[in-house]
C-alpha cells in the first residue's frame, strides 16, 4: 500500500503539496519502530520493545516457550525471572538490584509478549495494558527498593523488609 501510494506520487506531476507528502510519508516510514526479535545466546527467543517509558527484552532463555528472564536493553541488567530459574538465567547478564520473581500474572502477560509477532494489534494495546497496571501496582516496591539503594542499604535487607519469598509467589 505504501509503496503504491509512493509510486502514484513520484509518477504524478511534481507539485508543492505532493513533494511534502512524498517526503512526509518517507519520513514517518523511517522513523517507524517496532518490536526487535532477536536470537543471541539464548537458545529460544529475545523480543524487545519500548514498554511504558522503559525499552525492555523478553526471552526465552532456554527455549521452551516461555519467557524466563526479563532484562532493561540499555543496561542489560535482569529484572524480573522465572521462578525456579534464578541461577539458571544467571549467567546470562547481571542482576538488577532490585530483580524479583515473574509473579504468575506477569509470567502470563510475557509469555504473550514471546509470541507478539502472531498478536492483533488489540492484543497488543491489551498487554501494554496490562503491563502498565501491573507495573503501577508494583511501583511503591519498586520505589522503595531503588530509594533503599540510594540510602546504601543491602539488598538482603531489603528482601527482608519488603519481598515475599520466590516460594510464595504462586500462593498469590
Amino acid at each position: 500500500m505504501l509503496l503504491r501510494t509512493i509510486k502514484c506520487l513520484a509518477l504524478a506531476r511534481p507539485s508543492l503539496s505532493r513533494v511534502l507528502l512524498l517526503g512526509t510519508v518517507l519520513f514517518l516510514a523511517a522513523c517507524a519502530v517496532g518490536p526487535t526479535v532477536q536470537k543471541d545466546g539464548a537458545r529460544g527467543k529475545t523480543v524487545c520493545d519500548s514498554y511504558i517509558v522503559l525499552h525492555m527484552c523478553v526471552q526465552d532463555f532456554i527455549g521452551d516457550g516461555v519467557v524466563d528472564l526479563i532484562y532493561f536493553s540499555d543496561t542489560n541488567e535482569i529484572f524480573m525471572y522465572r521462578v525456579g530459574m534464578k541461577e539458571t538465567v544467571a549467567p546470562a547478564m547481571p542482576f538488577h538490584q532490585c530483580v524479583v520473581p515473574l509473579s504468575a500474572e506477569m509470567q502470563a502477560i510475557s509469555d504473550r509478549i514471546l509470541f507478539r509477532d502472531k498478536l492483533s494489534f488489540s492484543e497488543e494495546i491489551a498487554i501494554k495494558k496490562d503491563l502498565l497496571f501491573a507495573y503501577l501496582s508494583a511501583k511503591p516496591e519498586i520505589d522503595t527498593c531503588n530509594t533503599s539503594f540510594e540510602k546504601g542499604r543491602t539488598h538482603d535487607e531489603l528482601q527482608d523488609d519488603f519481598f515475599i519469598e520466590e516460594s510464595e509467589w504462586d500462593d498469590l
